[in-house]
């Protein structure tokens, strides 16, 4: 919860910095002149969404995980007319292998601990953002390039059955007056596994006073998986916020 927190606190802070940047005063004779922006030219966006990812298979490593959903918030700042740097955080509830995982069913089925693994995302993100170009009027598309990089971090609770903060996701048989299965590879509560993404989207911007949409599609690696290379394709949309001018 702490992680969260500190997660949505860094994120948020990029779109309450700049309001003082959009508000208006009241003037007589109409128009008002333009007011200098306090953040100069520098312009903020904020995202939040929800996704989608496929696991694939882990054929070399600790089996196949669930698909599952996952929600977050994006955000970040202009540091040129095109280049944005900022941070991205998200949370599942199902970053553990399914159903179909015969190494961890005969885990379970031997009684080793198995609690619900939920993972929180955390990365900074650089973004490539093309011209700007008008539909509909007033709304502007921008497509995106973005490539990532951070740590993806679990956090275990317990079983029905009371088990302690693992997840034990294989077993290996050794011979001690026969044969005795105990953990190979065991996720714990805060392990922490290198992450990089890449890929791009379209935003729509103010659609809606400051609102507007997204769409991302990127593919993400995890290099060290239990010794292995894993990667997954994933699918996220949702809202933008921009304020100031560039």
């Amino acid at each position: 919860m702490k992680l969260k927190l500190s997660a949505c606190l860094v994120l948020l802070g990029f779109a309450f910095v700049p309001l003082s940047s959009f508000g208006q005063a009241t003037c007589n004779p109409q128009p008002c002149p333009p007011t200098p922006s306090p953040l100069g030219s520098t312009q903020w966006e904020i995202n939040p969404y929800a996704g989608w990812y496929w696991s694939g298979t882990n054929a070399s490593g600790p089996g196949r995980f669930f698909n599952t959903q996952y929600l977050g918030v994006r955000g970040g700042g202009y540091i040129t007319p095109n280049f944005e740097l900022g941070g991205n955080w998200n949370w599942t509830n199902h970053f553990q292998p399914n159903q179909s995982n015969t190494g961890s069913a005969l885990a379970g089925a031997l009684g080793f601990p198995q609690g619900s693994v939920r993972s929180n995302l955390w990365e900074v993100e650089y973004t490539y953002n093309f011209a700007k170009r008008s539909i509909f009027g007033s709304t502007a598309v921008r497509p995106y390039v973005v490539g990532s990089t951070g740590g993806i971090t679990t956090n275990i609770r317990s079983g029905r059955k009371g088990n302690e903060d693992t997840f034990v996701l294989n077993v290996v048989p050794v011979a001690n007056n026969g044969v005795k299965f105990v953990p190979n590879d065991v996720f714990d509560s805060n392990d922490t596994f290198f992450t990089f993404s890449y890929g791009g989207g379209v935003k729509a911007l103010r659609v809606w006073g400051p609102m507007g949409f997204f769409g991302d599609i990127r593919g993400r690696t995890i290099p060290n998986f239990f010794g292995h290379a894993t990667s997954r394709p994933e699918l996220s949309a949702g809202l933008t916020f921009s304020w100031g001018e560039r």
